[in-house]
């Protein structure tokens, strides 16, 4: 009975974000004195639990303390709870822990969409558009990382070469708005950044790798596609001013008069060219010559797609 009590407080708490001591008693039927005794049992088990003092205070568990995860899936799981919810009255109360423990694995289940989610920082992979976006290919990483599992990988590099290939991979990196992937690359022999967008079929095998010593820092410092940096200066309207901010930071921006001007080192190739376009007929690139004229040729190839 003790157990199972101290079980049910534990569920209690994960299922809420603070919880008072004298709505513990009255749940379990227990006086707040035993509820102080479960509480400190709870902690010298390794239970993370944070006392909040004052009128507004109760019991908290730490964010980062998750019970262990069930193999059903969302659906699973709300249809379980959809079952016993309707049967509840049926079973005098019996089915009331069950209740409590799926609906904890529930939630651990809808944090799952994201990759990192905490009190104040969330990372959702997905798009608006596509929440989807992304997720199949880092739970697969990510699982590979754990586990140090060589994947096999077919890639589409910034040239549209395709080739498939055997791939260690280390980490995942989030750099200027893009998922990369870093680790030791067979094909190349040589430690790589793969774009996940570029990925085009990634399967996990059953050959573990053991970890060599690199650095991923290295590889952030320079450039991704191997191209070379150029001075770029383009005017700008005040609707792009915080993207462009966002972009460059506010110290590459002055103001001339009703305009702005921003002036930076940039990596060239496609990647500059699709992020300029971006910003629509709001910017106007200044310098250099060799540029406006890659942009003039991508925005005549638009305009005779929409021509012809």
């Amino acid at each position: 009975m003790k157990s199972g009590v101290m079980f049910g407080i534990l569920l209690t708490i994960l299922n809420n974000r603070k919880v008072k001591r004298d709505y513990l008693a009255e749940k379990f039927e227990i006086s707040t004195r035993t509820v102080a005794r479960h509480i400190d049992s709870l902690c010298e088990g390794g239970v993370p639990i944070i006392t909040v003092r004052g009128a507004n205070g109760g019991y908290m568990i730490a964010d980062d303390f998750k019970l262990e995860r069930s193999f059903f899936t969302s659906d699973e799981l709300h249809r379980l709870l959809t079952c016993l919810n309707a049967t509840a009255t049926s079973f005098a109360g019996q089915n009331h822990d069950l209740i409590e423990k799926l609906k904890h694995i529930g939630a651990v289940k809808e944090n799952e969409k994201y990759l990192l989610k905490t009190d104040t920082l969330i990372i959702d992979v997905g798009t608006w558009t596509n929440p989807q976006n992304y997720r199949g290919k880092i739970e697969a990483l990510n699982k590979a990382i754990d586990g140090d599992f060589t994947v096999n990988m077919g890639y589409t590099d910034n040239k549209d070469y395709f080739s498939v290939r055997d791939f260690d991979p280390y980490c995942l990196v989030l750099k200027e708005g893009a998922w990369y992937t870093y680790g030791y690359c067979h094909l190349r022999r040589d430690f790589r950044l793969f774009r996940l967008t570029r990925i085009k079929s990634l399967t996990i095998t059953d050959k573990k790798f053991v970890r060599k010593e690199s650095d991923v820092y290295e590889k952030l410092s320079g450039n991704f596609d191997d191209t070379d940096l150029i001075d770029v200066e383009f005017e700008f309207f005040s609707t792009a001013l915080s993207e462009v901010e966002e972009w460059l930071g506010p110290e590459a921006i002055s103001e001339r008069g009703a305009s702005y001007i921003a002036k930076a080192s940039l990596f060239g190739g496609n990647l500059l060219i699709n992020k300029l376009l971006s910003f629509g007929s709001s910017i106007k690139v200044l310098k250099p010559q060799a540029l406006k004229e890659e942009l003039l040729v991508e925005c005549s190839r638009v305009l005779r797609r929409y021509t012809y």
